[in-house]
């Protein structure tokens, strides 16, 4: 489903502030993946989300989606193929549009949009029987201003919009982070829910370890734009947080910092 080959990307580049974000990714990433990414502040994890979605351009090397090169395509092109959530739960959603108008933006992502209306009635009931799969009870708030909905309720509602045209490609840039626990473990339990039931596969950046070894069946660690571990569905099942610990630093040659990450 996804190549990447001889990634990377420079920030400032030619200044004395240059860094390399990406340092000679390669990834292989199959149909149905679900993949947990974890790494220490600056390892490169949302610089690569970006480069995959045409958020940002790399500097060299080859991206391919389903066995096509869009290496040099614009996001907006990607767009009908990828859905994406960032961690803020204000930026996934439009909070002055309600419910059925945020779904309908995403209804229609990477699709000519004319002057008919954007929520119809059969489009409702597509809206409806979408939200129903959460468990929240918003498909009967449809008219319902996104800006009056919790946190929580919002990044469920940015998850059923971007799985809602049954994307390719699944990206969530920690996606919880900015949730209380309570909420982030019900935002979780949905992901995976829609991951499973549609068989999407997906890219998630997580803060938490035990997240991160948890969910998905496979998990990578970045290091300084550069990918250390990749572990598949067997090893890491049999993973505790302080084995993660110890491969990061036997692989990296450096000690796990992060207390961001370390007390999550």
């Amino acid at each position: 489903m996804i190549k990447l080959t001889g990634i990377d990307k420079y920030f400032f580049a030619g200044t004395p502030n240059e860094v390399k974000a990406l340092d000679n990714v390669n990834l292989r990433v199959a149909q149905g993946d679900f993949i947990t990414l974890i790494g220490s502040n600056g390892a490169g994890k949302s610089t690569l989300l970006k480069a995959i979605a045409g958020v940002i351009s790399v500097d060299a090397g080859s991206i391919e989606i389903d066995g096509r090169n869009v290496t040099n395509l614009p996001e907006h092109t990607r767009a009908r193929d990828i859905g994406r959530i960032d961690q803020d739960p204000l930026a996934s959603t439009a909070a002055e549009l309600s419910i059925e108008e945020n779904l309908a933006m995403a209804y229609l992502r990477g699709q000519k949009r004319g002057l008919a209306r954007a929520v119809t009635g059969q489009r409702a009931e597509i809206f409806r029987e979408a939200l129903k799969n959460i468990g929240l009870g918003l498909e009967s708030r449809l008219k319902v201003p996104v800006g009056t909905l919790s946190g929580g309720q919002r990044q469920a509602l940015a998850l059923v919009m971007a799985t809602l045209s049954r994307p390719k490609l699944l990206l969530l840039d920690e996606h919880t982070a900015a949730l209380d626990p309570k909420a982030a473990r019900l935002v979780m339990e949905i992901t995976e829910r829609l991951v499973n039931r549609y068989q999407l596969t997906t890219l998630m950046i997580t803060h938490n370890m035990e997240q991160a070894i948890r969910f998905g069946n496979r998990l990578i660690m970045m290091h300084r734009g550069r990918i250390i571990l990749d572990i598949g569905a067997e090893e890491k099942n049999k993973l505790t947080v302080p084995d993660l610990v110890t491969r990061f630093t036997s692989s990296s040659g450096s000690v796990f910092d992060d207390d961001r990450v370390l007390l999550a």
